[in-house]
């Protein structure tokens, strides 16, 4: 299990990392990724499911009709993440309570463009109190701890949600490129 394990992270690793380069080559840089918006490979995880990927793909595909604000507390976050978009605000909806559900559980999903933040925050599941509040248009999450280095990776996670929402899988993109270039 550990080997399929490993086979399917470096397979979807060289996937995405193939095509952001090449992207980036054929672009010249300029930021005009194109992406696999059919199959999204990097949005599986180790135990995601079909529901949770489908989920990703629509908020992917649709980000730039989300609109979110990020309140930094003294003790953590507060997020306001909204669409006019139905099917997107459900997607919304669900998956910030499904990964709320996997943090409280401590079961990181693993999803290959996932953020080295995200998964530092699995390690600190249990000392991070969420509050969801289910809002005509979206979702208020307030996320608290009284441990200072978890409250600066909720922040640091706050605004890499807040980018990707912004910029989508350009941001995915550039930010894998920069953790791949450093090596």
């Amino acid at each position: 299990m550990k080997y399929i394990s490993m086979f399917l992270y470096l397979f979807f690793l060289l996937q995405d990392f193939s095509f952001a380069t090449n992207n980036l080559k054929h672009n010249n840089h300029t930021n005009k990724h194109s992406h696999d918006e059919k199959n999204m490979p990097g949005l599986k995880g180790i135990n995601t499911t079909e529901k949770e990927e489908n989920d990703l793909k629509t908020i992917f595909r649709t980000h730039k009709e989300i609109n979110r604000e990020v309140i930094k507390l003294e003790n953590g976050i507060k997020t306001i993440t909204e669409s006019n978009n139905s099917r997107l605000r459900s997607a919304i909806i669900d998956h910030v309570s499904m990964m709320v559900t996997r943090l409280e559980e401590g079961k990181n999903p693993k999803v290959f463009i996932q953020t080295p933040i995200l998964d530092r925050l699995f390690e600190f599941y249990d000392v991070i109190n969420t509050e969801l509040e289910v809002t005509e248009k979206g979702i208020i999450v307030i996320q608290t701890s009284n441990n200072e280095k978890v409250v600066k990776l909720l922040q640091i996670h706050a605004d890499e949600v807040s980018d990707m929402s912004k910029r989508g899988m350009i941001a995915v993109h550039q930010r894998m490129m920069k953790k791949y270039n450093k090596h």
